[in-house]
């Protein structure tokens, strides 16, 4: 029997890590939660793992109150020294913070195998650091877990071996299934007292990114918008990072003023679910990533408060509107969206891209079945110093195997007859372009 450690560090990850542990649960595979401590709060993590009637983590390392630098280095020193104790077959964690990093580089650094669930996430931003954090993780993960075929992709064009690469989906979809049946009779408490203070349709609104809340004026045309908006209710669920640059900037009486707002501290996940489940709830205005996931798949159009995202599929739907900080295009695009008669048929035709809900069974499965090729191996000898590689056209339909077989080769990625770089298929048709590797 193997055994697996869990990193996790904020509320976001544990929520995508729990239906994986879960599963390891039912397999009865034995396993170490070790919480950071990165986003540490007694009474919400706690509030966390009982709701998800997940197993309190077994570790704290308490890293919470340190200054970033420091406590990035002594995440890896804590858990580099957990990890040579506990010896575990592959430590997972989940997306793409500090405490993802720190994870990945104790592993690896103590030959530790280390797989990354959700990798493969691109916005090509580098101003943001958990695009630095995910691209680091993902180019010496031993294993990573993608969310979608896109992300499948964006590993191949970095170079990453595709025999490391398994699309699986995402959890946050197992999240949304799983946890979805638990509210269907019982609304959770915070989610009925907010409410209960509303009598119509409903925005919820949440903001907590560096670039947003930590500049005055993006933080204040976010205010200045929000006051502009009279239709409609407003459920804002105050980060405690927001409400502390609320107060630093003045904007915090402002803020309170807005009538039609609801202002409530973050709540537990079942709880935020209920309000996103809610009939009255007709749109998302945040600038987090996972909502924008869970807003597609409970179909309800986002607003994202960014240039960027690394879920373009939303974007290129047309349920998910990435809009810069000003005001006046942040009100026209909250109206324009309420106001879309279009806004069934667009989510008729979406392709759903995070998988079907069973990604955490998908993680385990591929887990076992490659559990020798987890260790840490020394490449082959190169003869020419190094892998070589050659861009080849397909003349003919020819299928995958044949190609890498006949030629001791691996494709490492294809393109298709537009030139657009796709998932490495069975089949290669005729007009497909393909880089490969040779020894």
């Amino acid at each position: 029997m193997y055994s697996l450690v869990f990193v996790v560090g904020t509320r976001p990850e544990i929520i995508k890590m729990a239906p994986v542990i879960l599963e390891a649960e039912n397999r009865n595979i034995p396993f170490t939660i070790i919480h950071t401590g990165q986003h540490y709060d007694k009474e919400m993590s706690d509030q966390f793992f009982d709701v998800l009637k997940l197993r309190k983590p077994d570790i704290n390392l308490g890293v919470q109150a340190e200054q970033s630098n420091e406590q990035l280095g002594n995440m890896i020193n804590k858990l580099g020294r957990l990890l040579l104790e506990i010896a575990p077959n592959l430590v997972l964690a989940v997306g793409d913070t500090k405490s993802v990093l720190a994870a990945c580089l104790a592993s690896i650094n103590n030959q530790i195998p280390f797989g990354h669930i959700e990798s493969g996430l691109r916005s090509y931003d580098n101003t943001m650091p958990e695009e630095i954090n995910r691209r680091i993780v993902d180019s010496v993960s031993s294993i990573l877990f993608t969310p979608s075929q896109r992300s499948v992709v964006n590993l191949l064009y970095e170079g990453i071996d595709p025999a490391r690469i398994h699309f699986v989906g995402n959890t946050i979809v197992d999240s949304l299934r799983i946890f979805g049946e638990k509210i269907k009779q019982d609304i959770p408490k915070a989610a009925d007292e907010i409410l209960k203070k509303i009598q119509r349709n409903f925005i919820i609104c949440t903001i907590h990114r560096i670039s947003n809340v930590e500049n005055e004026t993006n933080l204040k045309e976010i205010v200045e918008s929000l006051e502009e908006i009279k239709d409609i209710s407003i459920i804002f669920l105050l980060h405690p990072r927001t409400a502390k640059k609320l107060e630093e900037f003045n904007l915090m009486s402002q803020f309170e003023n807005i009538k039609n707002m609801i202002i409530s501290s973050p709540v537990d996940y079942l709880s935020i679910l209920s309000l996103m489940k809610n009939e009255k709830c007709k749109l998302i205005l945040t600038d987090s990533g996972g909502l924008q996931e869970e807003a597609a798949y409970l179909r309800i159009p986002c607003i994202t408060l960014r240039p960027n995202t690394e879920r373009p599929e939303t974007v290129e739907q047309d349920i998910n509107k990435l809009v810069r900080i000003n005001k006046i295009e942040i009100i026209n695009s909250i109206q324009q969206t309420l106001s879309d008669v279009n806004i069934k048929r667009k989510f008729d035709e979406f392709v759903f891209p995070y998988g079907d809900g069973r990604s955490s069974e998908k993680i385990l499965n591929v887990v076992e079945s490659n559990l020798e090729n987890l260790s840490f191996v020394s490449p082959e000898m190169y003869s020419s110093g190094s892998k070589s590689f050659f861009l080849i056209e397909i003349k003919t339909k020819i299928s995958r195997s044949l190609v890498e077989n006949n030629f001791n080769c691996t494709i490492t990625l294809v393109y298709d007859e537009r030139g657009q770089p796709i998932p490495i298929p069975d089949e290669l048709k005729k007009g497909y372009w393909i880089r490969v590797s040779v020894n």
